[in-house]
Formats: C-alpha cells, structure tokens, sequence
C-alpha cells in the first residue's frame, strides 16, 4: 500500500474511533509503529511480516516471560528490517527502479529448480515451514530483487576483490569449518593424588612427558594407554574415547547424538592433525596426553573448487557492509520516526 492510501487509511480509521463506538459493533484502531519520511508502517503490516518468526517461537519457547522477551525482540528486528526495506523503495523510486512480475516468477523459478521442486511444491513448503500465503511469499521474493537491483546500483561496482582477499577467506572458513568436524580423540589420564608431594606431582609429569614422547616416536598409543593410563572407562580400549563433536556444534548434546570434551582438551585436539600427539596438559587433579585419531574430512577437496564459493562469501561480505552503510546514511537523511 503506497503512502497517500496508508495515510487516508489511517486517518479515517482514527476518525471513526472518534465518533465512539456504535451498539454491537467493534471499532479496530489501526496503529502506526513508525514513519519513513512520509510513509507509515502499520502494526497490521508488521504483525503479517513477523508471524513465521511468531510461530516458531510458540512452538519452541516456554509461554511466559521467556517467550513475551522473544516475542517482543522480533517485532523490534522485523520493524527494523521493514524500515530498511522502506528506505530502499524510496530509493529505487527515486531511481525508477522496479522489479516486474516476471522476474519474480523468473527468481521463483530458479529457487525451484536449484532444489529440484516445482514452484507449487516450493509455496507449499513455505506455508509449512513458514506460514506464508503464495502472495506473502512472492512479495518477500520482489523485495529481494529490488535489493539486489539497488544494491548492484549503489556499491557492486566498487567491490574489488584480489587474489589475496580469496586465499584469506578460504584460509578463515577452512578453520571455522575444523571446529565444526567430528573428532576422534584417545587420551592417557594420570591422576594426581590428593595432597601428593611436589616431589611426588614432578614424577607423574615426568611420566606424562615419557608417554608423549615414546607416543611421539610412534610407539603404539593404545598400549601405552592400557599400561599407564588412570581412567578405568577407557584403559581398555586403548584410551579410546569415540567419535566426539566441537563444543558448540549441531551434533554436540543435547542438540545431536555426539558427546563432547572439556574445553582444555578440545583445544589441544584442535591444534592437532590425525595421528599426532599433544604434550601433556594439566587440568585439576589430572594430567593428560592426547592423540588425534582421526577428524571428519572437510568438505573443501583444494583452493581452486572452493573458489568460486569464497568469492560468493567476500561479495556478501563486503556487500552487506557497504549496504548498511548507504543506510545508515539514508537515515540521517531521511525523517524517521519510530514509535513501537
């Protein structure tokens, strides 16, 4: 709905509440949540954009406090979003920039063939997931595109990206990626007794640096660990402590299936490739030696497959950047109101 309808609309809605209320009828206020120059965003408007995210925080949040805090954070982020998405119509219609109905049908299109479905199969799965009508989601779908055109307009072609800029990038995610990577670790565990000696604590580091060392040498970790190691659970097995996820990932509990380290021995393990030995690390009453057995393979076979993919994460990168500072700037050009 363009500015002079809202604001008509807004306007005879207030005038009627002002006549007062007529027997066995209600009167609906409409309620105006901000203004972007002179155009206003109605709460019917950001209640309507903000319900996929209701739903699923209905589903997965706690009725209360909790889920009050949740509710109440999304219409901020949604307001927040919808204000940009204003500036950037106001823009584009300064610029007589406009996405026609068949470049949406064009993007619909691209999306359903890129997963292998329909266009009717993709608007069923986003009233599922999302709760959108056909309509909502095209719309959500024209938006994109008016942002990709301004955008391309406003900064795509001062993006410069080197050579050196993609072998960062790639270097970067290759290590985000390895604390995302199952692991699997065997450990020795020497306990330390309580009220033990200096004398008697210097021995079982020394015996810690001897195992890493003979470890080191190639000596067999399994057995080392069925000689010395303290942890009842694991002697056995040769130390060996199973398939384990990162700290923070999917497949770490209670998320997944995987269980995971200490942060102190994570560490260690992520320091290592498969098949070598960690010096001896100290944590409470216990000293341990680790061995990486193995890790999941990542998913980048060499630099030049995964090209293309780092130089789709700088441009976003470097694009999201720059377009939060054209908007920032549009903001403080722009008269702004914001009353939720």
């Amino acid at each position: 709905m363009r500015a002079p309808h809202r604001l008509l609309l807004s306007g005879l809605l207030l005038a009627a509440a002002s006549l007062g209320p007529r027997p066995a009828e209600a009167i609906v206020v409409e309620r105006i949540v901000a203004v972007v120059g002179d155009r206003p965003i109605l709460m019917s408007e950001l209640r309507a954009r903000a319900r996929p995210f209701l739903i699923q925080i209905q589903q997965r949040v706690r009725p209360g406090a909790e889920q009050a805090a949740a509710e109440s954070q999304v219409f901020k982020d949604m307001l927040q979003k919808m204000i940009d998405e204003e500036l950037e119509a106001q823009a584009a219609e300064k610029a007589s920039i406009t996405v026609t109905p068949d470049e949406v049908d064009n993007a619909l299109r691209n999306i359903a063939a890129s997963q292998n479905i329909t266009v009717a199969e993709l608007f069923r799965a986003a009233r599922q997931s999302a709760g959108l009508t056909d309509q909502e989601y095209r719309d959500e779908m024209r938006r994109q595109i008016l942002e990709g055109k301004m955008l391309q307009l406003r900064v795509r072609g001062r993006v410069r990206i080197t050579e050196e800029d993609l072998k960062t990038t790639y270097e970067r995610t290759l290590r985000e990626e390895k604390k995302r990577r199952e692991y699997h670790p065997a450990w020795v565990v020497l306990q330390l007794t309580p009220g033990a000696s200096p004398e008697a604590v210097e021995e079982r580091k020394r015996l810690a640096q001897e195992i890493a060392a003979r470890a080191q040498r190639g000596e067999d970790f399994g057995e080392l660990a069925k000689s010395y190691s303290d942890d009842t659970a694991t002697r056995e097995s040769g130390g060996d402590l199973g398939i384990r996820a990162p700290q923070g990932s999917p497949q770490a509990v209670p998320q997944g299936q995987r269980p995971v380290l200490a942060p102190e021995f994570e560490n260690a393990v992520m320091a290592l490739e498969p098949g070598q030995i960690s010096a001896p690390i100290q944590v409470n009453r216990a000293i341990v030696v680790l061995k990486l057995i193995s890790r999941q393979p990542s998913r980048y076979t060499s630099y030049e497959a995964a090209k293309p993919e780092m130089m789709q994460i700088l441009q976003t990168d470097i694009l999201g950047k720059a377009k939060r500072k054209w908007l920032d700037e549009m903001k403080k050009r722009t008269h702004l109101d914001v009353r939720l």
